[in-house]
């Protein structure tokens, strides 16, 4: 099984950006904030752990609303029990730290200046994403990364580049533009 076999969005222009950053982190941590069925994760991990990473995964695995197609009823998933699955078929599930928490409140699990890569592909919305910048830019260590996922959605992207603009960072973007990321500079 690899990662195109996962459900999810994660396309493969998402995943060389991703991988890309991964590649770069030796011994670091890095921490998946929003992991749905584990396309990203999929993706991401295994590079990880040959670089001997740690790979956190944090997710309050709410999940989606599907409809039945049997009754036509709405039911939750236990996107959890999905997640595992797929990393166990995988081999990665023992790697893995897996967190079932809200991930803004998540960031209080680490210290400030701990995560190499924290990739941001939770609550979508405007507010949510602004709360996962807000936690999770502390925690990010001089030369690390903050990135995420889904640029091009209007709220999301109004909040990254203020976040960044307000900073004075510089985005980059994966070919198609979903994924973004930026890199924490020394203090002045």
């Amino acid at each position: 099984m690899g990662w195109q076999e996962i459900e999810g969005w994660f396309s493969s222009y998402d995943v060389n950006f991703v991988t890309g950053v991964c590649q770069k982190i030796r011994e670091g941590v890095v921490v998946e904030l929003g992991c749905y069925a584990g396309r990203a994760t999929a993706a991401m991990a295994p590079i990880c752990k040959g670089n001997v990473n740690s790979y956190i995964v944090i997710d309050n695995f709410w999940g989606t609303d599907t409809k039945d197609p049997a009754t036509k009823n709405q039911r939750k998933r236990d996107m959890r029990a999905v997640f595992e699955k797929n990393m166990r078929d995988m081999g990665l599930l023992d790697y893995l730290e897996v967190h079932k928490i809200d991930s803004a409140a998540a960031a209080q699990l680490f210290v400030d200046g701990e995560v190499d890569f924290c990739f941001i592909d939770a609550d979508h919305t405007p507010e949510g994403v602004a709360r996962d910048i807000e936690a999770w830019w502390p925690k990010i260590r001089v030369g690390g990364i903050l990135g995420g996922h889904d640029y091009t959605w209007p709220g999301l992207k109004r909040v990254v580049d203020a976040f960044a603009k307000d900073n004075q960072l510089e985005l980059s973007f994966g070919k198609d533009k979903q994924c973004w990321k930026v890199v924490k500079k020394e203090q002045k």
